[in-house]
């Protein structure tokens, strides 16, 4: 599978589509991944977690389901699965579709900005051992997603740099994937210091 198959602004605008075929003012998880599958694991851990800035990561317990979502997506690239896959009860899940259209069109100013910048450099960075690399690193920050939660606007920071990773795989760029790196190690230090600035207010 191409992950270099569309630039980011083509992959929002294929999701964007598949939410407007909707009948029902609804869209299933699976129709969004089917769409994603198109453009390879690049794409999806690209996107995904930049819906977690639009409107959408607003919705209570939306970015734990995508935070699993996104787990199932990793697990795959990293056993070496060709195609995206998520559980059906997962596929079944329904989002409105209107939320879904809104967060794509606001996506698309920062897609075209990104699209402008980044290329293939330094690509040995993100070839198949960078990839796992990254896999394991963002599998250690979904798992803070959850509990993240509870603290507004937290999930953002893994979520962010796990499109770093996305993005990095889908433009080929190694320069951007070891940025994700530095930014993993950055917020794993910060919450660190919060788990500890925490402990020490609460005793």
């Amino acid at each position: 599978m191409n992950e270099r198959g569309g630039a980011l602004t083509e992959v929002i605008s294929e999701l964007e589509r598949s939410a407007r075929q909707s009948d029902d003012h609804s869209v299933r998880v699976g129709e969004l991944i089917d769409a994603l599958d198109e453009r390879g694991y690049g794409a999806a851990l690209a996107v995904l977690p930049l819906i977690e800035l639009s409107p959408l990561g607003g919705i209570p317990g939306f970015p734990t389901l995508l935070a699993l979502t996104l787990a199932i997506i990793t697990v795959r690239l990293l056993l070496g699965y060709e195609h995206l896959w998520a559980p059906r009860w997962l596929r079944r899940r329904s989002l409105n579709s209107n939320r879904v259209i809104t967060s794509m069109e606001w996506l698309k100013p920062v897609s075209s900005r990104i699209d402008a910048r980044l290329h293939r450099r330094m690509s040995r960075f993100a070839g198949p051992a960078g990839r796992r690399a990254a896999c394991i690193v963002i599998l250690g920050l979904l798992l803070t997603v959850p509990p993240l939660e509870i603290v507004p606007f937290a999930t953002s920071g893994p979520m962010i740099v796990i499109a770093l990773f996305g993005l990095a795989m889908l433009f080929g760029d190694g320069l951007l994937m070891l940025l994700g790196f530095i930014g993993a190690a950055i917020a794993v230090a910060g919450g660190a210091a919060w788990l500890i600035s925490s402990g020490g207010s609460a005793s």
